[in-house]
C-alpha cells in the first residue's frame, strides 16, 4: 500500500520489480508520470488558490487575522522555541494542511493583548510542520519528481508566474483581497527558517543543482502490467494533481480506480475505513 509519495514508490516497483508485488493499492499516489516539477506546480498552485478561497470563505474573519499577524512578522524577528525562525514564508507554508484556523486564532489573540505572540502560540507553529524532524522530506522532496533534469528550486521560481502567491507588507494595498498560504512546497528559505535545515543548506543545494537523475519509471512496462492495482483519487487534492493521476491510471494496466471528491489527500488517515472499504469493492468486483 501507498500513500502519497508511497504511491509514487509503488509505481516505481511495478516498473522494475513487479515480481515483488501480489497487488498495490495506492492512495493519492498516482504519480505524475514525465512530467517535471515545474509542470507539477503550476498545477497545484492553481488548486492551491482553490483552497485557499474556500478556507477564508469558511473563516472570513481570517482575512484580517493573517494580515494582522504577516503585518507583525514583517517588522519583527520571531525566534522559535526550536531555534528556527518565524518568518512570513514559514508562517504562509502553515497552508500545507489547511488546519491553521487554530493558529491563526491563537496567534491573532496573542497579538491584541499582548502585542507579541506567547511561547505556548509559538511551540505549536514550530510544530505544526515535520521539517525538522523528517529532514530529507525536505531535502529530497522535489527531487521525487526528477528524471534527467535539476529543480533549480522549482516551487520558488514558479510561484513568481502566480501574482496572488506574492506577498507584500499589509497596508500597502498589494495583499487584496487576502495573503494567500502556501502549501506542499518546499522554498529555499525553508533552509533558514528551520533550525535543522539550516545545517543541510549546502548538500540542498548541491541537490537543487543536480541534473543527473535515473528514470522512475518503466512506461512500458507498466502498459503491460500484469499486477493488479487499485488506486483512489481525490479530485480537490492539492498534492497530487487530478488530470495527472487520471492520465497516470489510463498508463497502467491492469488499474482499478475510484475517484471521490468527498476527502481530501489525507483520507486514507481521516477516512481510513471509506477508502479501505472502497478499495477492497474494486478488488473484490463487488461494485455492480
Amino acid at each position: 500500500m501507498g500513500q502519497s509519495f508511497g504511491g509514487f514508490c509503488t509505481i516505481s516497483y511495478l516498473s522494475k520489480h513487479p515480481e515483488g508485488l501480489e497487488e498495490a493499492f495506492l492512495c493519492g499516489g498516482l504519480a505524475p508520470i514525465g512530467k517535471g516539477p515545474d509542470e507539477v506546480y503550476q498545477r497545484t498552485y492553481r488548486k492551491l488558490a482553490q483552497r485557499n478561497e474556500a478556507y477564508y470563505n469558511k473563516f472570513v474573519e481570517d482575512i484580517e487575522r493573517v494580515k494582522l499577524i504577516v503585518k507583525h512578522l514583517f517588522n519583527h524577528s520571531v525566534t522559535l522555541p526550536s531555534g528556527g525562525t518565524l518568518s512570513v514564508s514559514r508562517f504562509r507554508a502553515l497552508g500545507m494542511a489547511f488546519g491553521a484556523h487554530d493558529v491563526v486564532l491563537r496567534a491573532s489573540h496573542d497579538l491584541h493583548l499582548h502585542n507579541f505572540i506567547t511561547r505556548p502560540t509559538l511551540s505549536l507553529i514550530d510544530s505544526f510542520l515535520p521539517f525538522d524532524d523528517n529532514v530529507l522530506y525536505a531535502v529530497l522532496h522535489e527531487a521525487c519528481y526528477l528524471q534527467g533534469e535539476a529543480s533549480r528550486w522549482s516551487a520558488d521560481r514558479v510561484m513568481q508566474s502566480f501574482p496572488r502567491f506574492q506577498v507584500d507588507e499589509p497596508g500597502t494595498g498589494k495583499n487584496d483581497p487576502f495573503i494567500y498560504f502556501t502549501g506542499e512546497m518546499i522554498y529555499k528559505s525553508m533552509f533558514e527558517d528551520f533550525a535543522e535545515l539550516r545545517k543541510l543548506r549546502e548538500a540542498a543545494e548541491l541537490i537543487a543543482e543536480n541534473d543527473d537523475w535515473p528514470e522512475l519509471y518503466d512506461e512500458e512496462q507498466l502498459q503491460n502490467n500484469e499486477v493488479p492495482v487499485y488506486a483512489v483519487t481525490y479530485i480537490d487534492d492539492m498534492y497530487v494533481d487530478y488530470d495527472l493521476a487520471q492520465t497516470t491510471a489510463s498508463k497502467i494496466k491492469k488499474c482499478k480506480h475510484f475517484i471521490t471528491n468527498v476527502m481530501y489527500h489525507n483520507g486514507l488517515g481521516s477516512k481510513s475505513d471509506e477508502v479501505m472499504k472502497q478499495l477492497f469493492a474494486l478488488r473484490d468486483d463487488v461494485i455492480d
